[in-house]
């Protein structure tokens, strides 16, 4: 059962709760789904992981819980939902509105300044990697000036290999931190999709 189903059959199952304590504990397993994701696991797992719906309704509801005919001995989770049945049009709206304004704010106050410190870091150490062009430098002294002198060679050579060890340090940072970028950049298209998805 993925989180689509999941949330469908629980709102399904809620249908004798209060609507806003209905939308309070959707919120609450929708959040469990989102930190769920972002924890690496699958819509399948969280959902088997939260238990059954029925099971989570007669618990909420307690003397109110009423089981519907159509779902009475169903067991929904390994079966595919009806897609004809979805949320109600308002409530998909106003979590899309929050989930998009929740995006946004996050990634102005901890993606974009987290993404800029990350690829400044990257762009240090590629700049100190230049120093492996040092015995250029070198030569081009010695063709136009003349001098030779040993300690700039030396110098040159240590500052080469220096720069070596930048070059790849600065290779294995770029692959860490393009992953990363890729996954938070995933993590946003899945969470955009999973609002108009519902």
């Amino acid at each position: 059962m993925n989180k689509q189903q999941f949330m469908q059959l629980m709102e399904l199952q809620l249908s004798a709760m209060d609507p806003q304590e209905r939308a309070e504990l959707l919120a609450d397993y929708e959040q469990h789904f989102e930190l769920g994701l972002v924890d690496g696991r699958t819509e399948e797992d969280i959902a088997r992981e939260l238990g059954q719906p029925e099971e989570i309704a007669r618990e909420a509801l307690g003397d109110r819980y009423v089981m519907d005919s159509m779902t009475m001995g169903t067991d929904y989770s390994y079966e595919s939902m009806p897609t004809n049945s979805s949320p109600p049009k308002s409530s998909t709206t106003a979590r899309n509105v929050f989930t998009g304004i929740g995006l946004v704010f996050l990634n102005l106050m901890l993606g974009l300044p987290l993404g800029l410190l990350l690829w400044s870091v990257w762009l240090t150490v590629a700049g100190f990697s230049l120093l492996a062009l040092t015995p250029i430098a070198a030569v081009i002294d010695l063709l136009f000036f003349g001098e030779y002198v040993p300690s700039k060679l030396f110098f040159s050579i240590a500052a080469c290999g220096i720069g070596i060890l930048f070059a790849m340090l600065a290779r294995f940072l770029f692959k860490a931190f393009s992953s990363v970028t890729l996954q938070y950049v995933s993590w946003n298209k899945k969470t955009i999709q999973g609002e108009y998805n519902g």
